[in-house]
């Protein structure tokens, strides 16, 4: 069993950080790439200049000491990032070329990185999980490497042509897998290299020196992804397939073969569990799991049943993903996985990473059961495309009101949306101190007094700033008057003009469930204008004012981030406050009839059933009164379905139509053939439960 968990707040952390020192230049994360250990995430920054810059996070998101500044990267033309062990490498193709190897774990990465030089640029280069340098390139290459560093050097065939697709060493040797051409022919080939390598005084004498292991005349074209696992045994195997392709090509040492995968690949990689794969099907799902090596051993067809847990990342859009922007951790616990999207420079242009999704996961694996054959996606892809839909409003607008018709989900969505978040309801008694602060009764001494009593906004305001204040204003455990006591002393300071930065380090939401039902105005009072923006701390027009009761210092900060739910058929959303409006995005969730495809009762489709009820309704009231797919998505699993739709029917949803028909209930059953529900005096028609099953068909097949 496997669960994915989005590591949010570390994203959210990394793109704060990136956000507060780039900002004004205009930047782009062109590249990152996650350490097999699964511990640090290396960035790339590009800004609009052209010039680049690395950093590199833990897993928290916490950029790690030295790197705070960023290092440069002196180079436009096209930069490898190489992450093994602790160390970063970088190969900048700016001609002759140049590799640096940076410790990341260093307090001073820069001033301890060692660097390699070449007299002319190489063809390929790659940094090795053992720590070396394969350089690939023209036989008469060149370079100058520090004392510490070894270089393999492997010259380009004297006749014909190579290309290497991935490589894997052990303590003795280096394994290669690549294409070989030559006078018309091709092969995808396993050879390994004795290492250190033997001097050599032609490229002719290196290539006959390549012990080959396994070959095949059957050779991918266009982008490929490859990998080379090495047993403790010595034995091998390597799988290489194509960006898009439907197959992935097997050597190993008894030989080669073919074998069929279940979508598109995107990417592969050898882990301590199997073989690491991410598939798409157009149109549908992007899957990621594991294949164990010995089903791989035998397979000719690699079925979801194959996999060692089986998830979802989303939908499936083949120009957003690439395996430049993928990588996983050797345990499989750790997963980058990024959308991509371009940006044009003069005459060229590059790729970059999506800040606004979902970049860093964490696989949670269930070691106490056995592998299922199968898992399904946690969520329809039409659910996740709704939440992050929803994500990048509230990245945007920093507050959203998910408004629609009951049964829709809109609590359900903002729960997903929202991480950990505080929960509050909207009412007519709800006031500015609750929600903020006022009075409130407390026992005193000398009996009842009336102390200033901080209201749930209030709350999480004070523990979102905190989140973000500088490490001289925390301490370890503190208690919620720690937090407020430190919040206020650095609100004053930064009040007084001093220079205090804003780091957040997490995302904190307030979902208010029924946000019309309460009287906003009042609720939220002068508090409505910090909202906005540009108004939070940090914003350009950052606004702290003094509350009222308290007397305390008040802001809100860039990471607390409001999510308000309204059913669209208690009041319509013309009727709330303009100012309210003016702050809030607001996204419609409408009823899904699709949801319940193939879901029937009795004889009776549910999606069918949902459609001509709300045809009904939004004929005569209009498509805020209609009705949500939640109330028939639990009854077909149900132990007992025809009951629980009995149920849901008569005392749910037939009330409603007697609010709806309310004075005009002979109109259902004149206009609408099939609605025998209620009679012409507004009275529910209660019948048995084989009555009821063959009036909901024929209500279906009515048109």
């Amino acid at each position: 069993m496997v669960n994915i968990e989005p590591l949010r707040n570390s994203v959210y952390s990394i793109n704060t950080f990136l956000k507060a020192e780039y900002e004004e230049f205009g930047f782009v994360i062109e590249e990152a790439v996650l350490f097999p250990s699964g511990e640090y995430l290396a960035v790339m920054v590009r800004l609009e200049d052209d010039s680049r810059f690395l950093h590199v996070f833990d897993i928290n998101g916490s950029v790690l000491p030295g790197w705070e500044r960023g290092i440069s990267v002196p180079c436009a033309d096209e930069a490898v990032l190489f992450a093994g062990g602790d160390k970063l490498a970088v190969f900048t193709k700016c001609s002759p070329g140049r590799f640096v190897v940076y410790p990341v774990t260093s307090p001073d990465p820069e001033g301890e990185a060692l660097s390699v030089t070449f007299s002319k640029l190489p063809l390929y280069v790659n940094f090795t999980p053992e720590g070396r340098v394969l350089v690939f390139g023209d036989y008469h290459i060149e370079y100058m490497a520090p004392e510490g560093l070894e270089i393999v050097k492997i010259p380009t065939p004297p006749n014909g042509y190579s290309y290497i697709h991935a490589v894997a060493d052990d303590e003795n040797s280096l394994y290669l897998l690549y294409t070989w051409k030559n006078e018309g022919k091709q092969e995808l080939r396993v050879g390994r290299i004795s290492v250190p390598v033997f001097p050599y005084y032609s490229p002719l004498e290196f290539w006959d020196g390549v012990e080959r292991l396994s070959r095949t005349s059957m050779v991918p074209g266009g982008k490929t992804v490859g990998d080379v696992h090495l047993e403790e045994d010595g034995s091998f195997v390597a799988a290489l397939g194509t960006k898009g392709g439907r197959e992935i090509y097997l050597l190993t040492p008894g030989g080669s073969r073919v074998v069929l995968i279940p979508g598109e690949l995107i990417y592969l990689r050898f882990t301590s569990r199997g073989l690491f794969m991410i598939t798409g099907i157009y149109g549908s799902s992007i899957s990621a799991g594991i294949v164990p090596l010995e089903r791989l051993f035998e397979a000719r067809e690699i079925g979801r049943g194959d996999f060692e847990g089986v998830f979802s990342l989303g939908r499936y859009v083949p120009s957003v993903v690439d395996p430049k922007y993928a990588g996983v951790s050797d345990d499989c616990r750790v997963l980058y996985f990024g959308r991509t999207a371009y940006r044009a420079a003069g005459q060229r242009f590059y790729y970059y990473l999506r800040r606004d999704v979902d970049y860093l996961y964490r696989i949670h694996w269930d070691t106490n059961r056995a592998p299922v054959e199968e898992r399904a996606p946690a969520e329809p892809e039409e659910t996740e495309a709704e939440v992050e839909s929803i994500r990048v409003l509230l990245r945007k607008f920093r507050q959203v009101i998910l408004y629609g018709p009951p049964g829709t989900g809109k609590t359900y969505l903002a729960r997903k949306v929202a991480v950990k978040p505080e929960f509050v309801s909207f009412h007519q008694s709800f006031s500015y101190e609750d929600f903020v602060e006022g009075f409130r009764p407390t026992k005193g001494s000398g009996g009842v007094v009336y102390d200033v009593v901080d209201g749930v906004f209030k709350r999480i305001t004070i523990e979102a700033i905190y989140d973000s204040l500088p490490e001289k204003f925390r301490k370890k455990n503190a208690t919620y008057g720690e937090m407020k006591k430190a919040v206020l002393e650095f609100l004053e300071r930064r009040r007084a003009g001093e220079n205090l930065k804003l780091t957040p380090r997490r995302e904190f939401y307030l979902v208010i469930d029924e946000i019309n039902r309460g009287n906003i105005s009042r609720i939220f009072g002068e508090l409505i204008t910090l909202l906005d923006p540009d108004k939070r701390l940090g914003g350009p027009n950052e606004t702290i004012v003094r509350l009222p009761y308290s007397g305390e210092l008040f802001a809100v900060p860039p990471n607390l981030y409001i999510i308000g739910t309204m059913n669209s058929a208690d009041r319509s959303i013309a009727l709330l406050d303009i100012a309210l409006r003016r702050r809030f995005a607001f996204y419609e969730v409408l009823p899904r009839p699709e949801l319940l495809a193939g879901m029937e009762v009795g004889g009776v489709n549910l999606e069918h059933l949902l459609s001509r009820l709300n045809s009904i309704i939004e004929r005569e009231k209009g498509k805020d009164y209609t009705i949500g797919h939640g109330y028939f998505l639990d009854i077909a699993s149900s132990e007992n379905p025809e009951e629980d739709l009995y149920l849901v029917f008569y005392h749910k949803i037939l009330p409603l139509f007697q609010e709806y028909f309310y004075g005009s209930w002979e109109q259902l059953g004149s206009f609408y053939p099939g609605f025998e529900f209620i009679d012409d005096r507004g009275r529910i028609v209660m019948m048995d439960r084989e009555s009821f099953m063959e009036a909901l068909r024929r209500l279906v097949r009515a048109e």
